[in-house]
């Protein structure tokens, strides 16, 4: 049994015994320690170790010494790379320091060619400002030329009546901010007296095409007192025409400044009016009838009735031809209606010298229609307008005050004790 230890102690320490030298010189170049411990050293001396407990032991050692192999060859390479790495810095530092003082007269040099550049382009940026401002100078002296020639034009054909090309300039100022314009507008209308009146019926035409209700109302704002200064304006068909125009932005029992502007000129035109034909002089209103006989039916009844003050104060029968001075048919039944309805109202006892007076007015229109117009043109209307003298008296007709009219206009009706009349002035012209 000692003799079968022996071999296996012999083995170990050979196994031992071949790895130290690799194991010194590893140590000699590497600071790096192996130990072997004396419980190693101890096992690997019994020797009553069988075979198969030797084998593994020597596996087992084999192994270490392997791990103990690898760890050296780690250590040492890592010293190696180590020194190389000091050796390679070393050897780089001039390297390095010649290359970062290239980089900085390198950086310096980029700064002072960005210095320059920023320096050129900052006086670049300068010119290029004083020449933007120059434009803007030379463009603001343009654009008050061109408004200049666009305010001539404006004016020019205000003045002409040239209403279209007028409100394309006129659209053109606003686009252009023109300030102050309706007031510039207004200046030019009453520069001259000589031509004001045409200018400012020109004005309204043009004042109902512009764009919006503001523009139009501030407009009339600005001509309303105007007119009302001027006597050659509010007692004529002007100041009708305005008032007439300005009655589109009243609203039903509206009561605003806009209205009371309204409202003043239209009662001043209109209370002239009717003084004037209460003298038999018509011109003023038939002229106005002629040239504007769409506005004219808004007030063609109106200024056909009589103040009941004043009834019996004026000449019936000059009054009575006023209708058929109108231009359309319509106009003059209006009117004839209107005034049969107050000789029914007002003189229910004393009619026939009315009716008949005012029947032969009727015919003549009648006749103008026939000749001047389309027949059928207010047929039913002046029909209807027959029929109601019929109302006074229903023996007697329309065809009955025709027929008798001499007889029945040679003697006028007396007047009612309670008519309050004056003396002189209209009293008494029937």
């Amino acid at each position: 049994m000692g003799s079968n230890a022996r071999p296996t102690i012999v083995l170990c320490l050979s196994l031992v015994s071949m790895a130290i030298p690799a194991l010194s010189e590893a140590v000699a170049s590497l600071p790096c320690k192996v130990q072997v411990t004396n419980n190693m050293m101890t096992r690997l001396l019994k020797t009553n170790r069988t075979e198969g407990e030797c084998a593994e032991t020597w596996t087992s050692l084999q192994a270490y010494l392997e791990q103990i192999t690898q760890n050296l060859t780690e250590c040492m390479q890592r010293e190696v790379s180590a020194q190389a790495s000091d050796a390679a810095a070393t050897a780089c530092q001039p390297l390095f320091e010649k290359l970062e003082q290239q980089s900085e007269e390198i950086r310096r040099q980029i700064n002072t060619d960005m210095q320059d550049k920023l320096l050129h382009e900052q006086i670049e940026i300068a010119k290029a400002k004083n020449a933007i401002e120059r434009i803007k100078k030379e463009l603001k002296t343009v654009q008050a030329e061109i408004k200049g020639y666009y305010q001539q034009l404006l004016l020019i054909y205000i003045d002409a009546g040239d209403i279209r090309r007028a409100l394309r300039y006129y659209h053109r100022l606003v686009f252009l901010k023109e300030g102050n314009l309706p007031a510039t507008i207004l200046g030019f209308v009453y520069v001259s007296p000589k031509h004001e009146n045409r200018r400012l019926e020109n004005l309204l035409a043009l004042v109902k095409r512009l764009p919006t209700p503001d523009e139009q109302m501030t407009l009339y704002k600005l001509i309303q007192p105007q007119v009302m200064n001027r006597t050659t304006q509010h007692y004529s068909f002007l100041g009708m025409l305005a008032a007439l125009d300005m009655d589109r932005f009243i609203k039903e029992k509206e009561e605003s400044e806009f209205k009371k502007l309204r409202d003043t000129m239209y009662m001043h035109v209109m209370k002239h009016w009717k003084f004037q034909m209460l003298g038999g002089k018509f011109q003023d209103v038939v002229a106005f009838a002629k040239k504007y006989p769409d506005l004219y039916d808004r007030i063609a009844a109106r200024m056909a009735f009589v103040q009941p003050q004043y009834w019996y104060k004026f000449s019936y029968s000059q009054f009575v031809t006023f209708p058929n001075l109108l231009p359309r048919p319509n106009h003059r039944l209006a009117a004839f209606r209107e005034i049969l309805r107050q000789v029914k109202q007002r003189n229910k006892h004393h009619f026939p010298y009315y009716l008949a007076k005012l029947a032969k007015q009727v015919d003549i229109c009648e006749q103008y229609i026939k000749k001047e117009h389309n027949e059928l043109d207010g047929k039913e209307e002046l029909i209807k307008l027959k029929t109601q003298f019929s109302d006074f008296d229903k023996s007697n007709g329309y065809d009955y005050y025709l027929k008798n009219v001499d007889k029945l206009t040679k003697t006028k009706p007396p007047i009612p004790g309670n008519s309050n009349r004056p003396r002189g002035g209209l009293t008494g012209r029937r």
